[in-house]
C-alpha cells in the first residue's frame, strides 16, 4: 500500500517587486526566507494501467498559508519549483523550492541529502 501523505522540506523565497498593476510587476531582488515543512497529498495518476505513477505537489490553500495570502493564487512552475502569483493582478509573491526529494512526480521515494 502506498503512503497517502508525503512529507517534504522546500526553501522559501519573497521577492521585493517594482511595478503596480497597470504596468506590471518586476522583481527587482530575491529574498531566501528559510525552509518550509509541508505535508503533501499523494496522488496517482494513470491508475490500473502500466503507466501509473504517484505524485504529489502543495496545495492552494498551503501556499495561500506560505506566502501569508489568503485571496485567489495563480501556480507555476513544476515539481521541484513553485511560482505564486496574486491572480487579480499578477503580482508576484515568492517561490518554493523542493529540497527533500528529487522529484514529486514521479515521486522520487529516495530523498536527497539535506546539508
Amino acid at each position: 500500500m502506498r503512503a497517502k501523505t508525503l512529507n517534504t522540506v522546500w526553501e522559501m523565497r519573497t521577492y521585493d517587486v517594482w511595478g503596480n498593476s497597470k504596468n506590471g510587476f518586476e522583481v527587482n531582488d530575491i529574498c531566501q526566507q528559510g525552509t518550509v515543512y509541508l505535508t503533501l497529498r499523494v496522488q496517482v495518476a494513470n491508475e490500473g494501467t502500466l503507466y501509473e505513477f504517484a505524485y504529489a505537489h502543495p496545495s492552494n490553500r498551503q501556499l495561500q498559508k506560505v506566502f501569508g495570502f489568503h485571496g485567489v493564487i495563480d501556480i507555476d512552475g513544476d515539481d521541484t519549483i513553485v511560482y505564486v502569483n496574486r491572480s487579480c493582478d499578477g503580482y508576484p509573491l515568492g517561490e518554493l523550492h523542493l529540497v527533500s526529494h528529487e522529484s514529486l512526480s514521479p515521486i522520487s521515494w529516495e530523498r536527497k541529502e539535506l546539508e
